[in-house]
């Protein structure tokens, strides 16, 4: 009970990420055949994990096993900087695995998930009200289709009654859902959101649109649609109209993990500057950046510094900007 004219509880975390994660390995380039590494890939803890880097206190909600891939998951995202005291370790299930081969073979990606621990995360099983306790919370669509706990899961942490901004992306995988696009849940859940991010390629996939416009009408009720339209740029619709920035330029190694990276941005500029949407574009941009010019899933950004400089660019010379790379002023 709040009594009248008292100051609301501080939340506890600025953003909470919610969903699994997997221990991957993958083929070490420019070493023998036979040598591989590992790394850990999970759209919600990427999300997680660049919120940490850019100063805020973030935490991932998960279940993992209590064996040594459970720990290695565990222990590399706290060692990022992320609050894990929400994940849950258990002893009846595993924890995803996925393997990644090569670029020069092709960079095939075999999943190991099918009744993994975090598939098992259900309403009864994830403490939802301290989830929520937090000035966002982040879901994703590969959620909705580990389980029907899972739905659930996502379901209730988008409409709990609750001070959090919901952020929601699409995140489409077609081998998560081998019936074909579950348009109509995407929508469901898309619509509770207070932010929904979705990729234009995606919305083409899903729900056979070719216009960004397309997608803010079929998701009306969101404070803010942002569509990602690749390297031309992002478009976001908000009451006041649509927002169009351009996409950063740099070297792309790969495109694995750019939009975790984007909401990262997004989020955590909109939880400083929420009236700013040029800075929140732009953020998203350079993280996403970050992403496509590393081979990891979660890689290392720019300092404060040269982050600064390119949102405070005018826009001839954002246009002609060149993503400086990691730890660079």
């Amino acid at each position: 009970m709040t009594l009248t004219g008292s100051t609301p509880p501080v939340p506890r975390f600025d953003v909470v990420a919610v969903g699994e994660s997997m221990l991957t390995l993958y083929r070490d380039p420019g070493t023998a055949a036979d040598a591989f590494a590992w790394d850990v890939c999970g759209a919600e803890s990427n999300v997680a994990l660049y919120c940490a880097a850019l100063g805020l206190g973030s935490a991932w909600v998960s279940r993992l096993d209590t064996g040594m891939a459970g720990s290695l998951v565990l222990d590399f995202v706290a060692a990022g900087g992320v609050d894990t005291s929400l994940v849950d370790l258990c002893e009846d299930a595993p924890t995803g695995l996925m393997l990644r081969d090569s670029p020069e073979r092709g960079q095939r990606v075999s999943y190991y998930r099918k009744g993994s621990a975090a598939s098992l995360m259900s309403p009864e099983t994830v403490p939802v009200d301290a989830c929520l306790d937090a000035r966002a919370v982040h879901l994703t669509g590969i959620t909705l289709a580990l389980s029907n706990g899972c739905r659930d899961l996502v379901m209730a942490l988008l409409s709990e009654p609750a001070g959090a901004v919901r952020s929601f992306d699409l995140n489409w995988r077609p081998a998560l859902w081998p019936d074909g696009p579950p348009g109509e849940l995407f929508l469901e859940a898309a619509n509770l959101a207070d932010i929904v991010f979705v990729g234009l390629d995606e919305a083409a996939a899903v729900w056979g649109f070719s216009e960004p416009s397309q997608v803010r009408s079929a998701l009306p009720r969101p404070r803010i649609v942002v569509v990602k339209d690749g390297a031309v740029g992002v478009h976001t619709f908000t009451s006041d109209g649509t927002h169009f920035e351009p996409a950063l330029r740099g070297p792309i190694v790969g495109p694995r993990g750019a939009g975790d990276a984007f909401a990262a941005g997004f989020l955590c500029s909109f939880l400083s500057h929420p009236e700013n949407l040029q800075r929140c574009q732009r953020l998203g941009h350079v993280v996403a950046m970050s992403a496509m010019t590393s081979e990891l899933d979660v890689a290392p950004l720019p300092d404060a510094s040269a982050i600064n400089a390119m949102l405070a660019a005018g826009p001839e010379e954002w246009g002609e900007l060149v993503y400086p790379g990691p730890g660079l002023g």
